[in-house]
């Protein structure tokens, strides 16, 4: 059981690795038509709420999708506003204005945001060795943000959409902390799927009011086939995979594995889109990543943090 949960975890860290750099390859024109930071971020969760609804009464929860419907409806919505709406449209808005493996690095902060967070409004107990962790993360993140180069922060071009990356970073954290008591009521997959659905349609209502559905007209077979691959795969079976994976393993140990995610990501930028891998990057996504492995390995008698992408 425990073998096949890092199994798992690691599966869809590969898949969530793989999310900055689709989206870049789309949202720039590479698959054949350029498809919009929106459309991408609407697809992605339409799709994989589609997919997680297929999965609900295969698992026997679309009971608990209802009751948490009928219970806890607007907060549950407030959640989907929050984890998904606002969350991916700053995400896709980010990776417009920076490369994918800046982007990757930033987001990938999500489990440092979130340890502090959930000491802050949990009262988790976070220890020395985290909230150094902490530290080590923000300077990380700060650092992919600025290229090191901290004097001249305001004047470099893609300084604004690393923030929007930092701020859905920080966003995503909070969904993961207030949205943990209804994960724990209702279970993870019925939430993932509600929000999903709630976050998606607010996604779709801003494209509605921006006239931007008559575009998708103009994709590519191959860019249907990679916002389908965004949705189903790094939505759907990478939430399942991850969640799968933490049922049978310590959250800790488990969350600790997304200090893989940035390094992967840079490797992944690199190899399919030609992004250079510059030694200040690599030290940003080293720093980051001992900040996650610092903040998740101290507390083994501890919940640990659960982060998602």
């Amino acid at each position: 059981m425990r073998r096949s949960g890092y199994l798992y975890v690691s599966g869809a860290i590969v898949l969530f690795g793989t999310i900055e750099v689709v989206s870049k390859y789309l949202q720039s024109g590479s698959g054949g038509a350029t498809v919009g930071s929106a459309q991408v971020a609407t697809l992605r969760f339409l799709i994989g709420a589609a997919f997680i609804l297929f999965l609900l009464p295969l698992r026997g929860e679309q009971r608990l999708a209802f009751s948490a419907l009928h219970e806890s409806g607007w907060r549950i919505a407030a959640l989907g506003a929050l984890g998904v709406f606002l969350t991916f449209f700053l995400l896709h808005e980010g990776i417009d204005r920076t490369s994918a493996s800046a982007a990757a690095v930033i987001f990938s902060m999500n489990p440092v945001f979130t340890a502090l967070l959930a000491a802050v409004a949990l009262r988790e107990r976070l220890g020395a060795a985290g909230w150094l962790g902490v530290l080590v993360g923000l300077l990380g993140a700060f650092a992919a943000v600025t290229d090191f180069d901290f004097t001249a922060v305001f004047s470099r071009g893609d300084f604004l959409g690393g923030l929007m990356v930092l701020g859905s970073a920080a966003t995503w954290s909070a969904y993961t902390v207030y949205g943990k008591r209804y994960s724990e009521r209702y279970g993870s997959l019925a939430v993932s799927f509600l929000t999903m659905a709630c976050g998606s349609l607010m996604l779709a209502s801003l494209i509605t009011v921006e006239g931007g559905w008559r575009e998708m007209a103009s994709y590519s077979s191959r860019a249907w086939l990679w916002l389908l691959y965004l949705g189903a795969v790094t939505v759907g079976l990478g939430y399942l995979l991850y969640f799968e994976g933490m049922r049978r393993i310590p959250a800790s140990r488990g969350a600790s594995l997304f200090y893989l995610k940035p390094v992967l990501a840079l490797l992944f930028a690199h190899l399919f889109l030609g992004e250079p891998v510059s030694a200040r990057l690599l030290a940003a996504s080293l720093l980051v990543a001992c900040g996650i492995l610092m903040v998740n390995l101290p507390r083994k008698r501890g919940e640990g943090v659960i982060a998602e992408p």
